[in-house]
């Protein structure tokens, strides 16, 4: 039997491989399209492009694994069932559940290898394509920076301005001083704001404080108007998306919002996704145990083809849930987790039910 799971091993690993190795080459080059209309004025060297394509890979590996491991088992069992070796593993008396209980493992592995994939390459290569694309292709420069956990820019009137967070959907800035400077660079005026709320085409920042250093007087303001700070979509275009961000430091940039009376739901959706996504490995390979080695589905093409629904529906069910959780109908910690918990304890049912 020893000899027949390595085979089983090997078969479902060169078809995980060509899977794996198609829908990787599938999205790159389908980027390379999207993006070719905006790369072709900038006339970039090829191999940035190249590294930039290169780059979108580990995110398009995490996302291809779980639907990879799911048609290797249908083929390598289905291919097998055709070829009567499942039968005979059957008249052995050997349970065939048992025999391929081992898949159960790769599951485990699989799901433990694209959290730390999430966690660790997906985010840098993400960030680094982000960089490779905006400054080396497109030749843009930083408008902002990170120092000490706050935001740092040059505002559209000279002036320097420090922010500890923008709230994204809110189009909301944190904690706000602005730094406004003569002709040889002598501090003039100060302002520090509790927050400030893009409204009507303009900034409008609250509980304002303006420190006037030519006068020494200092004025507070309940609301106070601002031309300094660009529009929101600085903010939007510059700072770390969640996809460029692990489960630490979107939990970290998370906390600050919340320290500050903020809760975005967008982030703890995200933060919680995190986790929840890779568990789907686990549930795809249960699945397609279950749908290969049950004989009222038979294996073969229709497994298969239960298996494309399945995967239609997994993710139907995911973006439904997600997007509820935006909204705030179902707890926002809870909606990427509901089509995992789901399919998983059908497909567990469904292979507690395979046939011996």
């Amino acid at each position: 039997m020893t000899i027949l799971k390595k085979h089983f091993l090997k078969e479902f690993f060169k078809y995980f491989a060509i899977l794996i190795l198609s829908f990787t080459a599938i999205a790159v080059i389908a980027e390379f399209f999207d993006k070719a209309p905006e790369f072709y004025p900038a006339d970039p060297p090829v191999i940035l492009v190249v590294q930039y394509l290169l780059l979108q890979a580990p995110r398009v590996l995490m996302y291809a694994l779980p639907f990879a491991s799911l048609f290797s088992i249908l083929i390598t069992i289905g291919i097998a069932s055709k070829a009567r070796e499942i039968t005979t593993i059957k008249a052995s008396g050997c349970s065939t559940r048992k025999f391929f209980s081992y898949y159960l493992v790769i599951g485990v592995i699989m799901s433990l290898a694209a959290l730390l994939l999430g966690e660790t390459l997906v985010p840098a290569a993400t960030k680094m394509a982000t960089e490779i694309r905006k400054i080396k292709i497109l030749k843009q420069s930083h408008i902002i920076t990170l120092r000490e956990q706050s935001l740092w820019l040059r505002g559209i009137d000279s002036s320097l301005i420090r922010i500890d967070g923008f709230v994204e959907g809110d189009n909301r800035i944190l904690r706000t001083s602005i730094f406004s400077f003569d002709s040889s660079f002598n501090l003039e005026k100060r302002i520090e704001a509790q927050e400030g709320i893009w409204k009507e085409g303009i900034w409008q920042l609250k509980n304002a404080t303006v420190f006037d250093f030519k006068t020494g007087i200092a004025t507070h303001h309940a609301d106070l108007t601002s031309t300094a700070l660009e529009s929101p979509e600085i903010f939007q275009k510059e700072m770390k998306r969640p996809e460029e961000m692990n489960f630490l430091e979107l939990h970290s940039y998370y906390q600050r919002l919340e320290k500050t009376g903020f809760k975005n739901i967008k982030y703890i959706v995200r933060l919680y996704e995190k986790l929840a996504y890779p568990v789907i490995n686990f549930v795809m390979v249960v699945f397609g145990l279950a749908l290969s080695l049950s004989s009222k589905w038979g294996g073969g093409i229709k497994a298969a083809g239960l298996g494309i629904i399945v995967s239609v529906l997994y993710w139907l069910l995911y973006s439904i849930s997600v997007s509820l959780g935006f909204t705030g109908f179902i707890p926002p910690a809870l909606a990427p987790f509901i089509s995992p918990i789901i399919f998983g304890t059908a497909g567990s049912i469904l292979y507690y039910k395979i046939q011996e």
